[in-house]
């Protein structure tokens, strides 16, 4: 009887073991964040993440439309306001270029490639000011009944997103 107990309870670390090495429980992407100007004189964040592993590997050019519109919609929640939000991918550059190529790549095969792109376009240019209507043109397609985005954050608001969701590496 006392063998069987120690064997489950040695099974049993070793189990929390492995799962402590091979999950990140934080469940926090890494990312550093900058300040600057906006393309009308206000101020936007900037994300650069540090990534585990490549932008091709995260978004293959033969990415799923339903992928790219989970993507566009998880980097939306860093700049709405919304009551409920689920998905957090950090909006960076890298993955609205990324995107960008993959949407073009698949222009004849996206039923909504014309929307996706426009977007993606806007966010090239650091122009958020339809962030809101971004995320609810996506929102829509994916039949969104709760989370639907009332405005869009401020600066500080935003910041406060962003260090609730990611683990802030230049602070």
């Amino acid at each position: 009887m006392k063998k069987t107990i120690l064997i489950t309870i040695g099974s049993l670390f070793v189990c929390i073991a492995i799962s402590f090495y091979a999950f990140d429980f934080s469940g926090k992407d890494s990312v550093e964040v900058e300040e600057s100007n906006g393309p009308k004189g206000g101020k936007i964040i900037e994300i650069d993440e540090v990534r585990t592993k490549t932008i091709e590997e995260e978004f293959p050019m033969n990415l799923s439309e339903i992928s790219v519109q989970d993507a566009i919609h998880g980097m939306s929640h860093q700049k709405i306001r919304a009551k409920d939000k689920w998905g957090f991918i950090p909006l960076t550059a890298e993955r609205v270029e990324r995107l960008t190529a993959v949407v073009e790549s698949n222009i004849n095969v996206y039923k909504h490639a014309n929307v996706y792109y426009d977007i993606l376009s806007r966010w090239s240019k650091n122009d958020f000011s339809m962030v809101d209507e971004d995320h609810n043109a996506i929102w829509e397609m994916q039949n969104g009944n709760i989370g639907k985005a009332t405005g869009i954050l401020s600066v500080e608001q935003e910041r406060e997103f962003i260090e609730k969701h990611f683990e802030i590496v230049n602070q």
